[in-house]
């Protein structure tokens, strides 16, 4: 089976160190290069020496920001795809960072098995959204946005915020005795009530219009 590889962006050189040390001790992971900024990234991009499947991607850089990096693949439609690595003061660029394009986002803090099985899941198709950043997000919006009129039942507001917990159906179905025929029902429900196209929208949809409660 070919290795998932990938490219780090992060200014920090002992961050950019430490992850691909342990990354490189993985069967299912290489590390193809490193960029120590923004602008350095999509210069090496704009010269097609990137090789690489994923992105980890820090978002603050004083050359180039991980929103910068993130609305160049947006406009040109890379293969790429990008997981941020980011710490619990970036709120802001979070939810930008999703907004333009990104996977997912993860604490620099994780564990070595929980940025591997990420990584994978990114690379498979998936979004992840560690579950701890985005209650800081919904604890975050909630002090600054009031809820709009949103007409969500009460089993959908319960179902939304089993998606925003990153739930499959499935998973949701087990946990509120649903079948799982109709727990999709309801999802479709509720994207369509907020007029989004998937459940990664659903998820900054409900933290920005502060339908969630913890």
């Amino acid at each position: 089976m070919d290795k998932i590889k990938v490219h780090l962006v992060d200014d920090q050189c002992l961050v950019r160190q430490g992850m691909t040390a342990l990354l490189q001790l993985t069967e299912s992971i290489c590390v193809t290069g490193e960029s120590h900024s923004g602008n350095t990234f999509l210069s090496k991009l704009a010269n097609n020496d990137i090789d690489a499947d994923i992105v980890l991607l820090d978002m603050r850089m004083p050359d180039g920001t991980g929103l910068d990096v993130l609305r160049t693949l947006q406009q040109h439609h890379t293969h790429l795809k990008c997981l941020i690595l980011t710490t619990f003061n970036e709120d802001e660029f979070l939810i930008g960072g999703m907004e333009a394009g990104a996977c997912g986002y993860l604490l620099k803090d994780v564990s070595l098995e929980m940025l591997v099985d990420a990584i994978t899941r990114v690379n498979q198709g998936e979004t992840v959204l560690q579950n701890s950043l985005t209650q800081q997000l919904i604890k975050a919006n909630r002090q600054q946005t009031a809820e709009p009129n949103i007409d969500l039942t009460h089993k959908e507001r319960q179902i939304l915020s089993l998606i925003v917990d990153g739930l499959s159906n499935k998973e949701i179905s087990a946990k509120i005795f649903n079948a799982e025929g109709t727990v999709r029902n309801h999802v479709s429900n509720i994207l369509s009530k907020l007029n989004v196209r998937d459940r990664t929208q659903a998820t900054l949809k409900a933290i920005k219009l502060n339908l969630l409660t913890l």
